[in-house]
């Protein structure tokens, strides 16, 4: 199989039940550019998930998962405070991401995880991803559009059929929404620029943003 990946598929759905889906415009447009013959990269910073891999299956794919929240966000929450310095951060996320230095990619799904991080520590991230991006590179993220937010990034699945699968938690505690605009995305992710913009339900929205 051309896909190159090792790891286990995190997701229990008995404490993750699927909680919310939605058909998907971005997922299509992924779709129509990487599920076929060619080669691409993809870096993922979601929690490993085997059927985001296997969306992948028919491209002849190197597979990036660097869960970054269990390696990098979480920890950060649980052991320090937000005073600390710029070089205690860009350490933790160099220590979080595992990619090598000569990797170009293709594509970098974010998925919900920027709703969890701080400002500096997404110009940080950003900054570090940038440099291993090509002129087209795409971008994808997800935000939610209500006043809370579960306290832990939703485990999100794509379909083949076009469709966004969301898993939250079960009694997972709700903490404020930072309601992170597109605008402010483009002023923390140098180089990226919004693509396109769609609307899930009432409940979701989701990014596309283009690197030059």
């Amino acid at each position: 199989m051309p896909l190159k990946f090792q790891f286990f598929d995190e997701i229990i759905e008995e404490d993750h039940p699927t909680t919310l889906g939605f058909n998907s415009p971005s997922v299509g447009i992924l779709s129509q550019r990487f599920v076929g013959p060619g080669k691409c990269q993809i870096l993922d910073l979601g929690a490993p998930v085997q059927s985001n891999v296997a969306f992948f299956c028919d491209s002849s794919c190197r597979f990036y998962v660097e869960d970054l929240y269990r390696f990098f966000i979480a920890p950060q929450e649980g052991g320090k405070n937000k005073d600390d310095e710029d070089d205690d951060v860009a350490s933790a996320i160099a220590d979080a991401l595992d990619f090598e230095e000569t990797s170009r990619f293709d594509l970098v799904l974010g998925w919900d995880l920027f709703s969890y991080m701080e400002r500096g520590a997404i110009e940080l991230l950003m900054a570090r991803i940038a440099g291993s991006c090509r002129t087209g590179t795409l971008l994808f993220l997800t935000v939610s559009t209500g006043a809370m937010i579960p306290s832990a990034p939703a485990r999100i699945t794509m379909t083949q059929g076009g469709r966004l699968r969301y898993r939250s938690a079960i009694d997972s505690r709700r903490i404020p929404n930072p309601h992170v605009s597109p605008t402010a995305l483009e002023r923390m992710m140098p180089g990226f620029h919004l693509l396109h913009s769609f609307l899930l339900g009432e409940e979701m929205q989701e990014f596309l943003f283009s690197y030059a």
